[in-house]
């Protein structure tokens, strides 16, 4: 009887849109994306962890690529120099990224703006299970700091003067907007390809 309960309600929020299907995860060229594995348009996100601007844009990627099922979200770092913990923060991210977990250190850093300090973010790696001493040696490592400078600079060369910043198809988006400004941009740029939702 239990289980005939438990069926008939999730049967009843699948119906009734309670529950949402996870979003795709995946890697390419060692770095880590979610949404579509061959994507029609790739949203580029470029983000700072201590910004709470960018956090305040999780929940619309989130909503826009459960709307859009074609499109992939990449996730880039610009620490902005006014936040004392974000270029570490990014680096722990990237050491995170190295074991395949960036998403989960990616979110448990959003959740946790306040909780960037050195400390902290070796707390938040054992807290996702990394391997803490390849961790650490990412950490102390100069290439993961080369790649977050990397992105800086193609933030800068993409016109990022701020964070969040997107980069979709030929159109940029600053700020943490809502769904419709990402929805309008999105729809023009997939009608570009000729293609719709």
């Amino acid at each position: 009887m239990r289980f005939l309960l438990a069926l008939a309600l999730a049967a009843f929020m699948l119906i009734s849109g309670c529950a949402q299907a996870s979003i795709n995860e995946g890697m390419i060229g060692g770095r880590a994306y979610r949404g579509a594995d061959a994507p029609a348009l790739t949203i580029y996100e470029y983000s700072d962890f201590e910004c709470p601007y960018c956090g305040k844009a999780l929940p619309v990627m989130d909503e826009l690529l459960r709307a859009y099922p074609q499109a992939r979200l990449e996730f880039r770092h610009n620490p902005l120099a006014m936040h004392q913990d974000a270029f570490n923060a990014a680096i722990a991210s990237v050491c995170a990224e190295e074991q395949g977990k960036f998403w989960q250190m990616h979110d448990v850093m959003f959740a946790n703006q306040g909780k960037l300090s050195e400390p902290d973010l070796e707390g938040h790696a054992a807290g996702i299970g990394l391997d803490m001493a390849q961790y650490r040696a990412c950490r102390s490592s100069d290439a993961a700091a080369e790649l977050v400078r990397e992105d800086m600079a193609e933030a800068a060369r993409a016109g990022a003067q701020g964070t969040p910043y997107f980069v979709i198809g030929g159109s940029a988006v600053t700020g943490a907007q809502p769904a419709g400004r990402f929805r309008a941009v999105i729809d023009n740029e997939l009608a570009k390809k000729g293609q719709r939702l």
